[in-house]
């Protein structure tokens, strides 16, 4: 059964805006397969947790906003989407929130 939670997506596109507001850096040891295999995984969730969410299009922005995280957050990032993919749809949302602070405040 899938749940609607696109609050918690939108607030991915609104921290995914905001990390990219705060200046690009070069992966750090976070390779590309990485990055592709944890936004896809991410993305999967995302979609069958939202009929809105669009696969493709949620993997390319992923990419993006973890490619202007700050290069020591990048990893820990990951790992958050990771868990955030094995979420359920009614978690994924606060989980999701909880990476993109990673991401972009090391929180």
């Amino acid at each position: 059964m899938k749940t609607r939670n696109g609050f918690g997506f939108l607030m991915f596109g609104i921290l995914g805006f905001a990390m990219s507001q705060i200046g690009a850096c070069e992966r750090d040891g976070t390779g590309d397969l990485r990055v592709h295999q944890s936004c896809k995984a991410y993305c999967q969730q995302a979609a069958s947790c939202d009929d809105d969410v669009d696969e493709d299009d949620c993997i390319s922005r992923c990419e993006n906003t973890v490619d202007d995280c700050m290069a020591d957050e990048q990893e820990q990032a990951l790992d958050d989407l990771d868990v955030c993919s094995d979420e359920t749809c009614d978690e994924v949302a606060s989980c999701t929130i909880g990476a993109g602070l990673q991401c972009a405040f090391g929180l």
